[in-house]
């Protein structure tokens, strides 16, 4: 009977520590995080930048923060953390912000309450509007990733990474063409609001004017959390950041930076309440100092720039001399700051600051239809050559501009146009020259691209870009 019962008991104790089949979620690894008593953090993927979605327990009911862009997850992710918390009345739900992949699962929580900043819903609608374009985007990505799977070229961690986020995609394909409508906050607030759920608060703090303008932080001092949704992170877990790419100012206006201020600094104040700062993406990590150190950099870039903004102050000196390498150098390489962001960052406060006209802006609205941009354009420089005073003109946006329309949207003659008009208007530059050269050479035109590569070279005699391109064109003229 000993002998019986003992082996009875080895084998039961070996069975409970075999390692039980990983959770899938439409063939994705799910993922439960338990980050504190009755709070758990739940996403899909190992590689993949995908939301995470949290929930907390309360004596009112259960508070969930953020859905996904793919309902189908939304109610995998309800039946799990039911299951881990033990019970299933939710009660509320609050977006981080208005993008689609913290919205677009709203409706699988239409039967709670959803809190929300008051300008979420028009995010919301302006995701909504674009649904048409989402669906041939999407369309072309899943091609596209079909083809570096079946290409053999990826490496084992980088054709793992492809079949998870093609899965994604063809479940958002699947939900961008069913009928589903947005599901809008049913509550909203401005700058701060309180939700009392008896044992745990929720203080709500209005942040927009880096992310979007939607973006709130989310203090649950019961728990020592703090949720910042896609604002920033100083650690990254995947080679793919996704939303936390990028820490830049490019969405606020003039009434928003004292608010995000004040909100900012009075959590920087309750530090010692914080133990966690989540952000809005499981790959994605925030710490105290990392925090901080982005508000310093906020601060001063906000003052700086407005300053620099009044009547007397010249922008493009200002830029030449605040680089993230002479002005923040402890910041540089930190992950989220980059030099192109940083850009971003002083043009959009500068347009802000100043109130001038983008001409940046009004081209990118010209360029969405290829048929009426000339004469579009025409008129817009007419206007600027008029007025040049009211618009905020950037060489950089410009010279982005103009590539996006030789490279991604194969409009030669548009770009040429747009890259002429730089150098009319930084006749200076020698990168403006190097960009209208190539795109002449890609209009077949070498002998006026070379010449003007000639003049580049003349302004900038180290332009390896122009040595290099004259080489080339002199060898093709010469066949």
């Amino acid at each position: 009977m000993f002998k019986k019962t003992f082996f009875f008991m080895v084998l039961m104790t070996a069975l409970m520590v075999l390692p039980c089949a990983a959770e899938t979620v439409e063939g994705l690894p799910l993922h439960m995080q338990k980050i504190e008593p009755g709070v758990v953090r739940v996403w899909v993927g190992d590689h993949v930048s995908s939301t995470a979605v949290c929930a907390i327990a309360t004596k009112k009911g259960i508070v969930v923060i953020d859905s996904t862009d793919i309902p189908k997850l939304d109610e995998a992710f309800r039946k799990v953390i039911a299951r881990e918390l033990g019970r299933s009345d939710f009660k509320y739900l609050i977006n981080t912000h208005g993008h689609s992949d913290h919205t677009n699962g709203n409706g699988v929580y239409a039967d709670c309450q959803i809190i929300a900043h008051e300008t979420v819903p028009a995010i919301m609608q302006e995701n909504f509007s674009n649904h048409s374009r989402s669906i041939v985007w999407v369309k072309e990505n899943i091609q596209r990733q079909k083809e570096q799977i079946a290409s053999g070229k990826l490496n084992e961690e980088q054709k793992a990474a492809a079949e998870e986020q093609l899965i994604i995609s063809t479940l958002k394909s699947k939900f961008l063409n069913s009928d589903s409508k947005p599901t809008f906050p049913t509550k909203s607030f401005q700058d701060r609001l309180v939700l009392d759920c008896g044992d745990v608060t929720f203080e709500l703090y209005q942040s927009g004017g880096s992310h979007t303008r939607s973006d709130i932080f989310i203090l649950v001092p019961q728990k020592g959390i703090l949720f910042t949704g896609d604002m920033m992170a100083d650690k990254w877990l995947t080679d793919t950041p996704g939303c936390l790419a990028t820490f830049a100012v490019r969405t606020g206006e003039v009434g928003d930076y004292p608010v995000l201020v004040k909100n900012w600094q009075a959590l920087i104040e309750r530090k010692d309440e914080i133990k966690h700062y989540i952000t809005g993406h499981w790959n994605g990590e925030l710490s105290h100092e990392g925090f901080q150190a982005r508000f310093a950099y906020l601060k001063a870039l906000l003052a700086d720039v407005e300053a620099v903004s009044k009547p007397g102050g010249d922008f493009n000196q200002f830029v030449t001399g605040y680089s993230l390498k002479d002005k923040f150098p402890q910041l540089v390489g930190s992950p989220g700051i980059t030099n192109q962001g940083h850009m971003m960052s002083m043009n959009h406060l500068y347009k802000t600051f100043s109130g001038k006209i983008s001409l940046a802006d009004a081209l990118q609205g010209l360029f969405q239809n290829p048929e009426t941009f000339a004469v579009g354009f025409a008129k817009l420089k007419g206007d600027v050559l008029k007025a040049r005073d009211k618009y905020f003109i950037s060489e950089a946006e410009m010279n982005g501009i103009g590539y996006f329309l030789l490279q991604q949207q194969k409009q030669v003659e548009g770009a040429v146009m747009l890259f002429e008009f730089n150098v009319e208007l930084h006749p200076a530059s020698w990168n403006a020259y190097d960009s209208l050269a190539e795109a002449w050479y890609e209009k077949g035109e070498k002998q006026k691209a070379l010449e003007l590569y000639r003049k580049s070279l003349t302004l900038n005699p180290n332009s390896e870009n122009g040595k290099k391109f004259i080489e080339r064109i002199e060898k093709e003229l010469k066949k």
